[in-house]
């Protein structure tokens, strides 16, 4: 405590008013209360300002006094200027002192002060309270920063519209009759002004904690292992420093090491070598792990090579980054060994990181790589500097208290025996980052040491790692344990922007958990101490700080290093004593650069650069002095308990830190006593080194033992109705616990951190709200997304007002920074809010909630509080006295404020907490609990029970209530004897898409809801995935706990927990959903509820919907008989659904869906791929179709392996379906075999969940749903339509947006985009004859290249105008909010290209034309249960593929003839010729030892097969094939292509590299013409000669007559098509015809000419009105390839196309795709 201020009163003062005193010290501003009066004021309130340092000579405290005024501006009758220098020597005064006017004359008024000063030792004796003559208040919450203090006057001027303001505020509050004299928070109330908040007109939403959700991710105590493959292809090396060097590339990633070959005597070595490194672990554990990339130089020996230099980054880096990837970037090599010598050469290599099932899609490789910039390419992420200075990083630890003793092995149990309790540790830290780690001395015996050591590491800045690894060990004979594990996230502590600030942390305290148990041995959650997983256990807390220093030059770094090296040698003698041999001998061989196991490789030299060194201890409350705190909790409910519990007694165990964890500790307090006595004269009273549980007893024996920290045990007992689980009876007492514990306050930090997550927490509740509604058309998603995005721009605005006036006690570096860091993004998420609301319509909603989603992403990442000095409070579960679950509840969200927004999302709430098992990775739930919960500082205790409903009586331990509650007895129980009764009605209508529990393919599903202590099940409903129980569950007479008014808001949650039947045995578990209901109470009018979806999530995958809605009513009890449901609830008493014995309920009117006659029509086409049943071959098989109940069949398919297809193409079926098309029930597709006697055996199943594909638009949508775009086309339609096209789709023409030229000048724009070519430098054009197909292709891929280019600069721009400008302020949301006007820019006109192109595709041609299905549609069949395979591998199930559609319209609508048949070709077989043209393929899988491959192709269809073997290429992961493969085809028979790479083995079989697989059939039968694509221009011979079979008007024709439109009308420059015209630009013409037109020659060339309309009609297809699609254009697919052996990675990526031509049209010659061969050079030249 440094300097305390009690203002006692003023007198003398002029006339009446209300007068403040206002006091700064130091920058800091206290004001008192203000008060109304004549002459004379008595205040009597108390300020204190805590402060970190002594006294300086000369400091000031200056005091004001106003007279304030509602409505002008505040008047300054006088201020006083103390010196505190006579305070120093007193430690205390007590002054009445004149004031002095703005003239510095003597007022009349006399203000009586009493201050006192504490020097930060202690010295000046200590005080209490009650010293001070008056009884003083204590306001120092209500500190408020005043920049004003530093010029004392001129602020004066800026502030008085601040003060008029808030006395407005008071104005307000005065006319509302609230201003009351005893409770500070009203004083608080002027800080925080309303007058914004209600300006924007914004009622925030509340926050949810009893009915959040519980989101998948956070069931998993164990993180789940996945597949990952990390792929490092090292290409090359340049400018490698050495003379006549030998170099090869070494890439260990974690532990595994490989290395390329050796190259002789070069310094731009070139390698090509892939390196793949599979992990199956946990992702958090891989990203931490380093990927370091060195260059040797080879001596004579092998591998001993000496090193050149090393680069290295952290996986997550990588992971991090567009596509997970870094593409042929160059890694810059440094030698760790030698600092000052700057870059030591380049690697350029591609680095990917891809999980199992994540689609890759590739890049093009560079077009150019002579003349490459390596400085523009260098493999760093984005922002991150070309040069790297050297830095330091020191990581400062001091000490660490209230570690675990362990007792180790044998010797524990041997020391039990003899009495002694506890084996104390030899603990130190192990501190690693990036690949270097340094440890701190050992300290013995004790559970708090004091290291007061410094870590230092050398490392360059900034370093590609994110996490610093800190781990406490203990050092024992045989190898040392860890206890506990923390990693730092460097981003969390530093700031790369451009305002940024280095990474910096503390000194603060860390907090560690691991496992609950305390000896090494049988140990079964010793992973958790070693970092992997949630800690389930505190383990302590140590004390650390992270700074930061960057060389500004190589010398500096050079010289520091010199003194460093000799500080730690010296440091070794130092240490001899406490340290054993071995840890000795670990230094000495840091020091001399060797690994720390001795192996003698030279491999890793950055040893050097750790050092470890003395500091100084940090001084006594260096983080203020601790405050006591007290946890409160009580428990409302737990329930759908684990039935493995059983009926053993079950208790509850709550604790924070070490305080209130239940363990033996009598004998240790009493030697602690006689210790303690000895040193008594010593300590201060509060030591803050002695916090373990131990010494609390001894410290506050007041306090510690009155901690309750486990709940009275009780036998658990099963739930109502269905008795499956079982819950606790706590329906008329509900017990409570409290612990107080000692922490230093810094819970402002908390605060902050609170109102950020409320902003996130609302911005997800909404953005949910979004997604719902979205599964619905006509809902109004969109009007929901701008309100949501409204109240997030109006929070954003609130938190900027608040945090200006934010105080921090003792707060480091880190807060001041972390404080502007907030500040500034805040305001510029809250500028993206607004932009995301402006621009949002109708048709973009989707893509704005991915957008919010992603600033959601980056507000959730910004409210995590490194520095958390308040440890998590854990809840174990105790059964039997044994932990079986626990939950985890961060301090923050239940820690108290006096300010609301700054109130723990969960303070003074019941919330819902889910509890888990330690070591599952299942993520089922334990228990649940509704839990309320208050954290707070003891002085604010009198609120923890200020939120609890009224009914309750608060008991105490012995049973008797408490009449007066005080700070340090909270109750032990709460009881209540009246209730109100509700009724809960639970409406399921259907389960869709569920998981197949069965060897069949199906479940037996049925639901139990859980609601409170009840549980009931629906029927259970055989063999389905999509379940109809059109059942209504009802719960009766419930009690449910909490304020009624609040359980709007706050409304207990419905679990729906899935589960499908089996004769024997359990059921089985498949997935639950969690649902809130509708709350109507008892004087509120009914509302019907509507039908909704929830999703079912089983561990973190979504398995499947339920459509259902939740109401929950208060009872009416008016009648004096039972309660009964209020008058106006329709219906009453339900209806039973079937038979009323069995007493179920179904669905009453209004809420079940009204029923419509539909007819569902059915092409059959065929069936593809089926595999074997039972052994035998699938001959005959039959389609079966099932929609709610109804069946149709297909015809029977006579011989399978002739014609897999059906001849009866369409059937039909009426079915009563909901009228809402988006709650029709899915489609079931069984195929069945006939076998012999008549025996049917099922093949597969599919199930459409999505049946509104399949209807047609209109009953989807409203007219004014469909994008404005139609909507003019459809309604001027007189006689044409003029659609004016600007630049053609191939040029990107302007693609910078205009405004944002406007905005940013200093943007780089690519000079191209902007300046037409002049014809003054245009390029020249190439000669016919040296063209090739090749230099097609080449074109093309540069054009992607620059593309992709220009879109990440643009990306990467648009990033660098929100942050431009350090003055980010709260008015800069209004500006943006203003700006909104767009110029126009003229776009430069496209020439022809001179080359040309054709259209590369980064993935698959079908993802990019939805599959090919536009009229055929390819169901996936599967049999058998869903396995437990995580990474969702679903090969073994898939037995073939069916191949149809459907067709669902309302049945009065129908026709005589069907509709689902028109235009379609007619099923027969059909022979083809296919062309597989195959160019190359990049980065394939190595296959052989020395990281190579000798690829070649095999193309496989139905019998047939060719391969190119004999053509293998040697050598080569990125080989060019240029093969063309001709095979006949015949549909349907052979419908399914497979393109395979092979690796060439000279001895034994060759092996498969990775294979693509491809559907022929719908390729050629799809409307979008994939079997030739359309070129991008017209030649009739060279390089680009036309290779389709038909010419362009031909198509074009075709195109009309199957959409029956008349056809084409050529015109000059122009083309008419029905009622639409296409204008075709100038460039779509050669230049030859420009000049005809010119010279009007001879008619027959116009010919020509229509062939470029025509193609250009083609090419733009998709604008046709009604009938446009766009038509394949030519192109080349870039195809992933996978291998079955480990599905799921690619192996690869193939550039190929297929072209098909029908057997009966003369097919074009093949394109000409050989590889160009090398020109020979002359000899000279070649060396």
């Amino acid at each position: 405590m440094a300097l305390s201020v009690g203002v006692r009163r003023l007198s003398r003062l002029p006339g009446r008013g209300e007068r403040q005193v206002q006091l700064s010290f130091r920058g800091f501003t206290q004001k008192t209360r203000k008060i109304r009066c004549g002459p004379e004021a008595v205040f009597g309130e108390l300020f204190r300002w805590p402060h970190y340092g002594k006294l300086v000579m000369g400091e000031m405290l200056s005091i004001k006094v106003y007279n304030c005024s509602k409505v002008f501006s505040n008047r300054l009758l006088g201020t006083l200027v103390l010196s505190l220098q006579h305070l120093m020597t007193s430690g205390r005064l007590i002054l009445r002192e004149a004031l002095v006017d703005m003239n510095h004359r003597v007022t009349g008024i006399y203000i009586e002060l009493d201050l006192r000063y504490q020097p930060p030792n202690g010295s000046a004796g200590t005080w209490v309270e009650e010293d001070f003559v008056y009884q003083m208040k204590d306001s120092s919450e209500l500190i408020i920063r005043n920049p004003g203090f530093e010029e004392l006057e001129a602020a004066e001027g800026p502030r008085a519209s601040e003060l008029d303001r808030r006395a407005a505020t008071l104005g307000r509050k005065l006319a509302k009759g609230l201003e009351t004299d005893e409770e500070e928070e009203d004083e608080e109330e002027d800080f925080y002004d309303v007058s914004e908040m209600e300006v924007s007109g914004i009622v925030f939403s509340p926050v949810k904690s009893r009915s959040r959700l519980c989101s998948a991710r956070d069931l998993f105590a164990t993180p789940t292992p996945q597949s990952f493959q990390v792929g490092i292809n090292i290409i090359e090396a340049q400018k490698l420093v050495g003379v006549n060097i030998n170099p090869f590339v070494v890439v260990k990633v974690g532990e595994e090491k490989r290395h390329t070959a050796t190259q002789k005597s070069t310094n731009c070595p070139f390698y090509n070598e892939y390196f793949l490194f599979e992990f199956h672990e946990p992702r958090d554990i891989l990203f931490h792990r380093l990927i370091e990339i060195s260059v040797f130089h080879s001596k004579k020996i092998p591998f001993l090579g000496t090193c050149i230099g090393t680069f290295k980054m952290d996986v997550v880096t990588v992971y991090s980054q567009p596509d997970h990837r870094f593409f042929q970037k160059w890694a810059v090599i440094s030698d760790p060994m030698d600092t000052r010598a700057g870059v030591k050469g380049f690697v350029k290599c591609n680095i990917s990181v891809t999980a199992r099932g994540e689609v890759v899609g590739s890049l093009p490789t560079s077009s150019s790589s002579q003349d490459e910039d390596i400085e523009r390419n260098l493999l760093l992420p984005k922002r991150v500097p070309a040069e790297r200075p050297w830095a330091r990083v020191c990581i400062k630890l001091y000490r660490a208290e209230g570690l675990p003793s362990m007792s180790a092995g044998i010797m524990g149990g041997f020391s039990k025996i003899i009495g002694e309790k506890k084996v104390f540790i030899d603990p130190y830290v192990q501190v690693s980052f990036c690949g270097q780690q340094g440890e701190t001395s050992v300290e013995t015996n004790t559970t708090d040491p004091e290291w007061n050591e410094q870590i230092s590491f050398i490392e360059m800045f900034p370093p590609l790692a994110r996490k610093i690894k800190v781990q406490v060990l203990d050092d024992a004979n045989v190898g040392d344990v860890a206890i506990a594990t923390h990693y730092i996230d460097l981003q969390q502590i530093s700031d790369s922007g451009r305002n940024g600030f280095n990474p910096t942390f503390g000194p603060a305290w860390v907090n560690l958990y691991g496992s609950p148990q305390n000896s090494a041995l049988r140990d079964i959650h010793k992973d958790l101490n070693e970092g992997m997983g949630e800690g389930i256990f505190y383990r302590g807390r140590i004390l650390m700080a992270i700074t930061v220093e960057i060389f500004s030059s190589p010398s500096v770094a050079e010289r520091k290093l010199g003194d460093k090296t000799k500080g730690a040698l010296s440091k070794l003698k130092l240490k001899k004593k406490s340290k054993k041999s071995k840890e000795e001998a670990k230094e000495l061989s840091q020091l001399q650069g060797e690994e720390a196991g001795g192996s003698q490789e030279a491999e890793q030299p950055g040893e050097v650069t750790v050092e470890v060194e003395e500091l100084h201890p940090l001084p006594e409350n260096a983080l203020g002095r601790k405050e006591e705190f007290l946890l409160f909790a009580a428990f409302f409910e737990a329930t759908m308990m684990d039935s493995s519990l059983s009926s053993k007694p079950v208790s509850f165990e709550v604790s924070i830190g070490n305080y209130g964890k239940a363990e033996e500790v009598v004998t240790k307090v009493w030697r602690k006593m006689e210790k303690g006595e000895v040193k008594e004269e010593k300590q201060p009273l509060l030591d803050p080194g002695s916090d373990g549980e131990l010494d609390v007893e001894v410290l506050a024996p007041a306090s510690a033992a009155l901690n309750k920290s486990v709940t009275n045990s009780q036998r658990p007992e099963p739930m109502e109705y269905d008795r499956s689980y079982s819950c606790l009876p706590m329906m008329h007492e509900k017990p409570c616990v409290y612990v107080w514990s000692y922490w230093e306050d810094h819970t402002w930090r908390l605060c902050i951190s609170n109102w950020i997550v409320k902003l996130a927490e609302r911005l997800e509740q909404g953005l949910d709200d979004v997604e719902k509604l979205m599964r619905r058309p006509k809902a109004k998603a969109e009007e929901r997304l701008r309100e949501v995005l409204e109240e997030f721009v109006a929070g954003c605005r609130q938190y900027l007002l608040s945090t200006e006036r934010k105080t921090m006690a003792h707060p480091n570096n880190l807060d001041r920074c972390r404080m502007k860091y907030l500040m500034r993004n805040i305001i510029l998420y809250a500028k993206q809010g607004l932009r995301m609301r402006r621009r949002l319509t109708r048709a973009n909603v989707k893509e704005k909630v991915k957008e919010t989603r992603r600033v959601l992403t980056k507000l959730r990442f910004m409210a995590k509080e490194p520095q958390c000095t308040l440890p998590d409070v854990l809840i174990w579960m105790l059964s039997n006295n044994r932990r079986v679950a626990y939950a985890r509840v961060p301090a923050q969200n239940i820690l108290y404020s006096v300010v609301e927004e700054e109130k723990g999302k969960d303070c003074a709430k019941i919330q819902t907490v889910f509890m888990k098992v330690p070591r599952l990775h299942t993520g089922e739930i334990f228990a649940k609990l509704e839990v309320y919960m208050w954290l707070g500082v003891t002085k604010y205790a009198k609120n923890c029970l200020a939120e609890l409903p009224e009914e309750f009586k608060y008991l105490s331990e012995s049973g008797q209530e408490i009449a007066q509650l005080s700070a340090y007895s909270p109750p032990s129980r709460l009881s209540r004897d009246d209730f109100s009764y509700f009724q809960l009605r639970a409406h399921l209508y259907q389960a869709r898409g569920i998981l197949p529990a069965d060897d069949n393919g199906l479940s037996d599903p049925f639901a139990r809801v859980v609601f409170s202590t009840y549980c009931q099940t629906t029927r259970m409903l055989e063999e389905t995935l999509s379940p109809m129980w059109n059942e209504l569950l009802l719960f009766d007479q419930l009690i449910v706990d909490g304020k009624k008014e609040e359980l709007k808001t706050e409304t207990p949650i419905i679990i729906i927990n899935l589960f499908s039947h089996n004769k024997f045995g359990s059921p089985e578990f498949l997935g639950h959903a969690f649902a809130v209901p509708q709350v109507k109470l008892v004087d509120e009018p009914y509302t019907k509820p509507a039908l909704q979806f929830f999703d079912f999530y089983k561990g973190t995958k979504a398995v499947g919907e339920l459509i259902a809605t939740f109401e929950l009513m208060e009872l009416d009890y008016s009648g004096y008989l039972e309660p009964s449901v209020p008058e106006d609830v329709e219906p009453k008493e339900p209806d039973y659904l079937g038979d009323p014995h069995a007493g179920r309920f179904i669905i009453p009117e209004g809420i079940r869906p009204v029923l419509k006659e539909f007819r569902i029509e059915i092409l059959f086409w065929g069936l593809r791929d089926l595999k074997r049943v039972n052994l035998f071959e699938v001959d005959q098989p039959q389609v079966i179709i099932e929609c709610a109940g109804k069946k149709v069949e297909s015809e029977v398919i006579v011989a399978y392996k002739e014609n897999p297809n059906f001849t009866e193409l369409v059937k039909y079926m009426d079915v009563d379906l909901p009228e809402q098309v988006y709650l029709h029930p899915p489609l079931s597709i069984f195929v069945v075999e006939k076998r012999a006697f008549g025996r049917t055996v099922l093949v597969g199943t599919h199930v459409v969940s999505d049946v509104m594909k399949f209807s047609p638009r209109e009953l989807e949508e409203d007219p004014e749903d469909v994008p404005k775009a139609q909507k003019v086309s459809s309604q001027r339609l007189p006689s044409q339509t003029v659609v004016n096209i600007g630049p053609a789709a191939g040029d990107p023409g302007l693609s910078t947006h205009p405004l944002s030229l406007v905005k940013a000048p200093l943007k780089k724009i690519p000079i191209n985009k902007l300046v037409k070519k002049e014809d003054g430098y245009e390029e020249e054009k190439p000669e016919l004859e040296e063209l090739d197909w090749w230099s097609k292709y080449y074109e093309s891929l540069k054009e992607l290249y620059n593309q992709t280019r220009s879109d990440e600069e643009d990306a990467e721009n648009d990033d660098l105008n929100d942050t431009d400008g350090g003055n980010l302020n709260a008015s800069s949301i209004d500006m943006e909010a203003e700006d909104e006007a767009v110029i126009e820019a003229e776009p430069a006109r496209p020439k022809r290209k001179l080359i040309a192109t054709l259209q590369i595709y980064n993935s698959e041609l079908e993802n990019e034309f939805d599959n090919f299905e536009d009229w055929l549609c390819i169901f996936p069949l599967h049999r058998g249960k869903a396995n437990e395979d995580e990474d969702g591998n679903e090969d073994e199930h898939f037995v073939g593929k069916y191949k149809g559609s459907f067709y669902v319209y309302p049945t009065e609508e129908a026709g005589t003839e069907p509709r689902i048949s028109e235009g379609i070709p007619r099923n027969r077989p059909i022979k083809v010729l296919v062309r597989v043209y195959i160019v190359k393929a990049t980065n394939l899988s190595p296959a052989d030892p020395n990281g190579k491959a000798d690829p070649y192709v095999v193309v496989t269809v139905g019998q047939e097969q060719k391969d190119t073997k004999e053509r293998y290429i040697p050598k080569q992961l990125n080989p060019v094939f240029g093969e063309v493969v001709e095979l006949t085809v015949s549909f349907p028979k052979e419908s399914e292509l497979t393109v395979a790479i092979f690796d060439h083995d000279l001895v034994g079989s060759d092996d498969l590299i990775g294979e693509t697989k491809i559907d022929l059939e719908n390729r050629f039968y799809s409307k979008h013409r994939a079997n030739c694509g359309v070129a991008s221009q017209y030649d009739i011979n060279g390089y680009n000669m036309w290779r389709d079979a038909f010419k362009p008007t031909q198509i074009l024709d075709s195109l009309c007559k199957k959409n029956s439109l008349p056809a084409a009308e050529y015109r000059r420059e122009e083309v008419k098509m029905d009622n639409k015209i296409f204008k075709v630009p100038p460039e779509a013409f050669p230049e030859e015809a420009s000049v005809r037109n010119k010279g009007r020659v001879a008619d027959e060339n116009w010919s020509v000419d229509d062939e470029h309309k025509a193609l250009y009609v083609l090419q733009h297809w998709e604008e046709m009105p009604g009938y446009g699609y766009k038509l394949v254009p030519e192109h080349v697919e870039i195809r992933s390839l996978y291998n079955p052996e480990n599905p799921g990675l690619v192996q690869g990526s193939l550039h190929m196309w297929i072209d098909m031509f029908p057997n009966d049209v003369p097919a074009p010659p093949p394109v000409n795709i050989k590889p160009r061969l090398p020109v020979r050079l002359h000899r000279a030249e070649a060396a």
